[in-house]
C-alpha cells in the first residue's frame, strides 16, 4: 500500500480525555495531563516511524502563542491542501459554546471535502480533490466511550446509537447520508432504522481501542479511500453553520 498524506483536525488542549494512552503500539508513555495532542503524538509517531504515511499537521512544540488567526488559518490551508485524508479526533469537550463557525474543526473538515483552487509556484492552476475522511472517538476520563457510542438492547440482535447531537453540524451532516438507493439497512423492534455494514456514512467513525494495531490503522485508511472512490453515492455538505 502506498503512503498517503494525512491531516489530523482535533482540539488540542482538551483534557477530558482517558489519562492512561492504551495503544498496543506504543507502550510506556506518562500518565496524568495528558490531553488531545498526546494522542495526536501516537498517531503522528506511527505515521512516520511505523508507515509509508506523511504526517501534514503540525508538530507538538511548534509555538503558536504570537500568531494571528489569519496566519494560523493559512498554515492550516497550506497542510490540507497537500493532503488526501483528514482524521477528525472526537473528544469530549471538542464542541465548545458558540457558533460552529467560530472553532477551528468546522473550517478544516470543510476544507477538507472541499474542491479547492490556488496557483503553484509558475503560476499554474492547481485543484485538490476532497479528501477521504474517518474519526476517531476518544475515550473520557473513565475510559469510556459512551458520551458518543451506546450499545442498545432495543433489538434481539443489538446495534450501537452514535450520538451524532454532540457533533459540530458538519459532521452530523456528513454521518449517516448515503443516498437512499445505496442504503442498506433494517428496521429495529422499537421502528427506528439500523444500517448496516460500513458504507452508510461518508465518515466512519472508530473508537480509539477499535484501532489499535496496524493492521486496524490500515484497514481502516483503506475503508475511508474505498468509501471516497463511492463519493457520487453521498450527499455531502460542506457548509459551516
Amino acid at each position: 500500500m502506498g503512503g498517503h498524506k494525512i491531516f489530523v483536525s482535533y482540539k488540542f488542549n482538551d483534557s477530558s480525555v482517558y489519562q492512561k494512552i492504551n495503544h498496543k503500539l506504543f507502550e510506556g508513555r506518562e500518565e496524568g495531563d495528558i490531553i488531545v495532542r498526546d494522542y495526536v503524538n501516537v498517531l503522528q509517531e506511527y505515521f512516520e516511524g511505523h508507515s509509508e504515511h506523511i504526517y501534514k499537521g503540525e508538530d507538538d512544540n511548534t509555538p503558536l502563542g504570537d500568531k494571528s488567526e489569519d496566519w494560523i488559518w493559512s498554515e492550516l490551508k497550506d497542510s490540507i491542501f497537500d493532503s488526501t485524508l483528514t482524521i477528525v479526533l472526537i473528544s469530549p469537550n471538542m464542541k465548545e459554546n458558540g457558533r460552529d463557525r467560530d472553532q477551528w474543526i468546522p473550517w478544516e473538515i470543510s476544507y477538507s471535502l472541499s474542491n479547492e483552487t490556488r496557483k503553484d509556484s509558475n503560476g499554474k492552476p492547481v485543484r485538490s480533490n476532497t479528501n477521504a475522511m474517518l474519526a476517531i472517538v476518544l475515550p473520557d476520563r473513565s475510559g469510556k466511550y459512551d458520551y458518543y457510542f451506546e450499545n442498545k438492547n432495543c433489538c434481539t440482535s443489538g446495534c450501537r446509537l452514535n450520538k451524532t447531537n454532540i457533533l459540530f453540524n458538519i459532521l452530523k451532516k456528513n454521518t449517516f447520508n448515503q443516498k437512499d438507493r445505496y442504503v442498506e439497512k433494517r428496521i429495529c423492534d422499537d421502528k427506528s432504522n439500523i444500517y448496516n455494514g460500513m458504507y452508510h456514512s461518508f465518515i466512519h467513525f472508530y473508537k480509539w481501542c477499535e484501532i489499535d494495531s496496524k493492521e486496524k490503522i490500515e484497514e481502516a485508511i483503506r475503508l475511508a479511500y474505498d468509501i471516497l472512490s463511492k463519493k457520487e453515492q453521498y450527499d455531502i455538505s460542506y457548509e459551516i453553520d
